[in-house]
C-alpha cells in the first residue's frame, strides 16, 4: 500500500474559496481504481493549512490519479488560490496493523 501524507498552506483566507473545488476533487478521487482512502482536513492549529491522507493499491494507481481531469481542475484551483507552502510525500508500507 502507498500512502501519502502531509500538508499544503495557502494564502490567508484562500481556503474558504478553494473548499467546493476541494470536495469535486476527494469525491471524484475516492472513485478511482486503486484508491483506498482519500481525504483533506483542515489544520484546527494552522489557518488556511490543508491536511493530505492518502491511501493507494499501489505505485501504478497514485501515477495514474495525478492523470485524471479532475485533479487538472484541482491543481489550477490551488494555483488560483495561491499555495504558499507545502511538504507532501509518499510511501510505500509493509505491515499494518490496527490500532
Amino acid at each position: 500500500m502507498i500512502i501519502v501524507s502531509g500538508h499544503a498552506t495557502v494564502k490567508p483566507g484562500a481556503l474558504d474559496r478553494a473548499r467546493g473545488a476541494m470536495l469535486k476533487a476527494i469525491e471524484a478521487t475516492r472513485r478511482e481504481e486503486g484508491c483506498l482512502f482519500y481525504s483533506y482536513g483542515e489544520d484546527v492549529t494552522a489557518p488556511d493549512t490543508i491536511i493530505v491522507l492518502e491511501y493507494w493499491k499501489d505505485w501504478a494507481s497514485l501515477e495514474r490519479h495525478f492523470t485524471q481531469p479532475h485533479m487538472a481542475e484541482w491543481v489550477k484551483t490551488l494555483g488560483e488560490v495561491g499555495v504558499v507552502s507545502r511538504d507532501i510525500r509518499a510511501s510505500e508500507t509493509g505491515e499494518t496493523r490496527p490500532l
